[in-house]
């Protein structure tokens, strides 16, 4: 026998609601002036609160207000699963054209080993030229994953060999060319490829090297156009120590 689920509800009228809204405005405006005073004597800042589903309203404010770059925090007041490995940042960057920097750590903004996932495309290239615009003192790694299914191939002991048909040796000639092709001093970057998850890969190389920003392309001709729309995304920002910075193509 079914029995009724004791429950009251309170029907609140348009104007009970706005006025609620607008209070809620006011509160969290008050939240973030405190937030930002220690810096507002430093930088020009703006304050906005906005109402709506939080990756279309960053999306829209950055275009109305020509934006240059989208900034992050990794961690916040919802949880970090739902905040931004699967929903917000993957959306920004899915439906944006802005850069976004996602913060993992007490952010300086002055990176000195950069770290770059690359698969060779136009969107890695914007990626590695965009990267360095944006940090010309850093020193650089570009860094390709070969999947793991040709990890047994993957040998760079044998590079310099001059062997016949070495897959590696054909990989840094690739890489080579591709930095030949981007339009940046290329005394700063280092090459580098390893076998692997595309994910885990990724960030034991940036623990080995020392890296404090990794940075890639958000479209591609590998899984790579996947880091932050999907599993590898997940992991990719849950196993992660450092800041990351995606670059979509357009940007």
């Amino acid at each position: 026998m079914k029995q009724p689920w004791p429950a009251s509800f309170v029907q609140f009228s348009n104007k009970e609601q706005q006025k609620e809204l607008l209070r809620l405005e006011k509160n969290t405006e008050e939240k973030l002036q405190k937030l930002v005073k220690p810096f507002s004597s430093k930088v020009s800042m703006k304050i906005s609160v906005l109402l709506g589903r939080i990756a279309d309203e960053i999306i829209r404010f950055t275009q109305d207000n020509q934006g240059d770059l989208i900034i992050a925090g990794a961690h916040g007041q919802y949880h970090v699963s739902d905040y931004v490995l699967g929903t917000t940042s993957g959306d920004m960057v899915r439906q944006g054209n802005t850069p976004v920097l996602l913060i993992k750590k007490e952010p300086s903004f002055s990176y000195h080993k950069i770290l770059i996932a690359t698969d060779f495309s136009e969107a890695s290239k914007r990626a590695v030229e965009f990267a360095f615009q944006c940090f010309p003192e850093a020193r650089f790694q570009l860094l390709h994953i070969v999947d793991i299914y040709y990890r047994q191939f993957l040998n760079v002991d044998n590079v310099g060999k001059n062997e016949r048909n070495n897959p590696t040796k054909d990989i840094l000639e690739k890489l080579d060319d591709f930095l030949k092709y981007c339009k940046v001093n290329h005394d700063k970057f280092d090459k580098k490829i390893i076998g692997g998850y595309f994910a885990d890969a990724i960030i034991m190389q940036s623990k080995n090297w020392g890296a404090d920003l990794l940075v890639f392309g958000t479209q591609g001709r590998s899984k790579l156009h996947y880091l932050l729309m999907g599993s590898v995304a997940k992991r990719l920002l849950q196993l992660s120590h450092i800041d990351m910075f995606a670059v979509p193509p357009n940007s």
